[in-house]
């Protein structure tokens, strides 16, 4: 399609750079058409692959955050897992890079001619039970494709969920997937990094010790969204949020829609547990116990050519739970109780387990009285010839210890990141 062909919609072509933070209206080759999406961090443009023949999607990062390591290092993070990790349920990467004529860092993903299930909510309400299973359903086999390759997404929420026309879910901004037992980390200890509203306590804590349990929370905490309209559990503040995580209390789904099933609720429940030991343990198992409710339908009548264009689904403002600031790192109050329990390395390619308490190996006692015998025999000999020597010549003690001369070891530790800007 041409670019007279995207703006005969009604969509206004951005306008050319006449300063710092305007938008250009190509990067690197790539001629940008409408807005698509924007937030704290990136804005996100339609354009158009001349050399592929396709319509793409290029995100733009934010000019305030293009001097910040930190954040620039998780854009082209996004950029290189997008690329690696296929999979139909998750959004591909094309490329990305830096176009020094418009001094802008750039990431060309596949372009998906639908909304945002954020979109949808806030355009239409809440959604069907039929949907958001089926919603479900796809970004948990996104997630077991993450999994099984050690990587957690650490940001499942509406915005980062995309509806296709063809009627299917994807997961899109892998810009805080983190690889299990990775030892480059992206984020200082202590540090909580996420979206407030769906991430569970214990990455709320510390954006390390989480696992692929952490995922299926913040899914459930999505789905619960989804189905009612309202976040599971709500605060005005990033810290208020946090507490009422950790009283693990939140409205049951049936108080806020009577269409939900008891079966479903009770999956949704489980997902959303405080205690990564009582959620559902594996994304394979949330596919199949969603699979088992029969509940599915589609995802049809989101696409640009339905009744309601993309146009019409509206971005994230300000406050809303889920805008974009609360992705930023946050740093918890001192006086929160640690995760319980602490996530381990309870994981394998395929499921998620807790790793069992590993005591010492039992041994049978030994027989010591010959050690004693023979050690009384040493010590009376040595006596003796001691003695014998302090008669004669004396000689130095051969039982004097030698001086131990100990090498300084040089060892200097290992600094952690410095926090970025806030």
């Amino acid at each position: 399609m041409s670019e007279g062909d995207r703006r005969s919609d009604g969509a206004s072509a951005p306008t050319p750079a006449s300063g710092s933070g305007a938008v250009p209206r190509s990067v690197a080759g790539y001629h940008l058409l409408r807005k698509i999406g924007e937030g704290g961090m990136s804005a996100v443009y339609q354009s158009f692959d001349v050399v592929s023949g396709r319509p793409v999607a290029v995100k733009l990062l934010a000019d305030h955050l293009a001097s910040q390591p930190e954040f620039v290092g998780r854009f082209y993070r996004e950029a290189r897992l997008s690329r690696v990790l296929e999979h139909p349920n998750i959004v591909q990467g094309y490329a990305s890079g830096y176009d020094p004529h418009v001094s802008k860092h750039f990431l060309v993903l596949e372009f998906i001619d639908g909304p945002t299930t954020h979109g949808v909510l806030a355009h239409s309400g809440k959604l069907n039970v039929g949907a958001v299973v089926r919603i479900g359903i796809d970004i948990a086999r996104a997630l077991k494709f993450l999994h099984e390759r050690q990587y957690v997404h650490r940001d499942v929420k509406p915005d980062n969920i995309l509806l296709h026309p063809d009627g299917i879910a994807k997961l899109a901004d892998l810009g805080l997937a983190k690889r299990l037992n990775d030892d480059a980390q992206l984020t200082s200890v202590h540090q909580g990094v996420g979206t407030t509203y769906y991430m569970p306590y214990e990455q709320a804590v510390n954006a390390n010790l989480v696992d692929g349990r952490s995922d299926i929370f913040a899914l459930g905490a999505t789905l619960y969204h989804l189905l009612t309209g309202e976040v599971p559990f709500p605060g005005a503040t990033h810290d208020e949020v946090i507490r009422e995580k950790a009283h693990n209390s939140f409205r049951s789904l049936r108080s806020l829609n009577t269409d939900v099933p008891s079966e479903l609720e009770g999956i949704i429940s489980a997902m959303l547990e405080y205690d990564p030991r009582a959620r559902i343990q594996s994304a394979n198992e949330l596919i199949e116990a969603l699979d088992n409710t029969q509940l599915a339908g589609g995802l049809t009548g989101f696409g640009r050519n339905e009744s309601s264009p993309v146009e019409d689904f509206p971005h994230p403002t300000e406050d809303s739970p889920t805008r974009i600031d609360h992705r930023l790192l946050q740093t918890p109050p001192d006086d929160l109780p640690p995760p319980l329990p602490p996530p381990g390395d309870g994981f394998t390619s395929a499921t998620w387990t807790i790793a069992p308490i590993r005591s010492a190996p039992h041994q049978a006692p030994r027989c010591v009285w010959p050690w004693v015998v023979g050690t009384g025999a040493v010590i009376i000999t040595l006596v003796a010839s001691a003695m014998t020597r302090q008669r004669d010549t004396p000689v130095p003690d051969p039982e004097t210890p030698a001086i131990l001369v100990k090498e300084p070891v040089s060892s200097s530790p290992v600094g952690l990141p410095a926090l970025p800007s806030q």
